[in-house]
């Protein structure tokens, strides 16, 4: 394991983390609350979060954008899933990326790879993904900090 993989690895282990910590007792009406009509409320941010970490970061890490996990559904995307169900595929695919992270060389994190239209260094991918992760989780933690407000409720950011 190079130094820079094995900070990346921390760095994700404590993304993830804070993640599940701010999911901790989501309930369904919360996930699918919208502090305005426009907003995307948790559930769509599950989805995307649960896409970025078993489809984007392990195609990233393997170099293999056509990756997919055994029995992953092709139009998980569009497919409105329980928030729980969600929650344990965000937990089940932050193994991998955990493990896969690991064995990153500081040569492979520096290898030119192909994704968003260009060539970018593998490193910077994964960083924009560990930023996704922290961004999302954030907006999370607004909108259940919202809702509870407007529900006249309590909740306690962790």
């Amino acid at each position: 394991m190079s130094e820079q993989a094995s900070i990346l690895q921390e760095n994700a282990e404590f993304l993830y983390t804070r993640l599940l910590k701010t999911l901790k007792g989501l309930s369904t009406e919360e996930a699918t609350w919208k502090p305005t009509p426009e907003s995307n409320n948790i559930e769509w941010q599950l989805n995307h979060l649960s896409r970025i970490t078993n489809l984007s970061m392990p195609r990233l890490v393997k170099d293999d954008h056509d990756w997919t996990p055994k029995d992953w559904p092709s139009d998980y995307k569009e497919t409105q899933h329980d928030p729980d169900k969600m929650i344990k595929d965000i937990e089940n695919g932050k193994k991998l990326v955990l493990l896969e992270l690991g064995e990153l060389s500081k040569a492979q994190l520096e290898e030119n790879t192909k994704y968003w239209g260009g060539l970018r260094k593998r490193k910077e991918g994964l960083f924009a993904y560990l930023a996704e992760i922290a961004h999302h989780k954030g907006q999370i933690a607004y909108i259940r900090g919202t809702y509870a407000r407007k529900n006249g409720k309590k909740w306690k950011y962790p």
